[in-house]
């Protein structure tokens, strides 16, 4: 089953970077518009007990292609292939473009089961789930099976515009939406079946080889009964250095409000590098840890960015 999950997922991905590469070709004629794209291909893990007595692990393997038309304006596209050791997980993720140093992925929604509600949240170009609550009135919902699922994710778009650059006496300002489509099986407990949107503003700062950078996102969830979904506003801080030309270690931390009526606020730690292999490829790396009760205890992760 997974590797038929998996061979669905290559296809698509594959469909998506060719189609994506014609477009850049065409786009090449026109210097007076400079122009970038990227692609990035990760393996993401995360792990917790979200205050159930089981452990809940998933993997969350992105294939995110990313283009900029010009200095200010990016658009881009998110196709995700999942698996998790539980229906009761739902996967939905937002990232932010690829070349963002505060890039991050933000919690949604999804179906309950045997164990409760739980959430997955993604962040800084790697995975964490988020979000349980044993309380769940829900708890003897057997609409899903008590076993492992996997297969293709919610798929993401999202834009975003830069309305001030990072100059003297502003720091760069950043504006973003984004849409999830559900392309994810409800019925394998990968996804709530419905479209949620959001939008927000990241700040971001350079002082000499110390970078500072913040975001925070509204997040609107569909609507599904039974589910418990809220609203909710997503944050993150990261503090960044320079340490070497391709070496940028970091610290961040991410939290957000309550994403559903049977979970907490959600608050984590993370370390992350972004290591320059050539003046075209890097790689993306981070590790985790849980603050709140709701958040994964642990999750780390790696993901190839190329760009051309």
């Amino acid at each position: 089953m997974i590797l038929k999950h998996f061979s669905l997922y290559i296809g698509v991905a594959l469909f998506i970077v060719m189609t994506f590469s014609n477009q850049v070709s065409a786009f090449s004629n026109t210097p007076e518009k400079p122009q970038t794209a990227s692609v990035s291909f990760g393996a993401e893990f995360a792990s917790g007990s979200y205050g159930t007595d089981s452990t809940i692990r998933s993997v969350y393997m992105p294939l995110i292609v990313s283009w900029s038309p010009n200095d200010r304006f990016d658009v881009g596209i998110e196709v995700p292939f999942i698996y998790q050791n539980s229906s009761n997980v739902t996967t939905d993720v937002y990232r932010n473009r690829v070349s963002s140093t505060t890039a991050k992925r933000t919690a949604r929604g999804g179906p309950g089961g045997n164990s409760g509600i739980y959430q997955l949240q993604q962040a800084g170009g790697v995975f964490t789930t988020q979000g349980s609550l044993s309380g769940n009135p829900y708890s003897n919902y057997s609409g899903l099976p008590d076993s492992d699922a996997s297969g293709l994710g919610d798929i993401i778009l999202r834009a975003g515009y830069i309305l001030f650059l990072d100059n003297t006496s502003m720091p760069q300002v950043r504006t973003s939406l984004f849409v999830k489509t559900p392309t994810a099986s409800v019925s394998d407990g990968l996804g709530t079946g419905e479209f949620d949107f959001g939008g927000g503003f990241d700040l971001s700062k350079w002082f000499g080889d110390l970078h500072l950078a913040g975001e925070v996102l509204y997040n609107y969830q569909g609507r599904v009964s039974g589910f418990g979904l809220n609203n909710y506003v997503s944050y993150s801080g990261t503090v960044g250095y320079q340490l070497t030309k391709n070496l940028q270690p970091m610290l961040l931390l991410k939290g957000a409000t309550a994403p559903t009526t049977y979970s907490d606020d959600l608050l984590e730690a993370r370390a992350r590098v972004i290591w320059s292999l050539t003046d075209k490829t890097s790689l993306d790396m981070y590790g985790s840890r849980g603050i709140a009760d709701s958040s994964p205890d642990y999750g780390g992760g790696i993901s190839v960015i190329y760009s051309f």
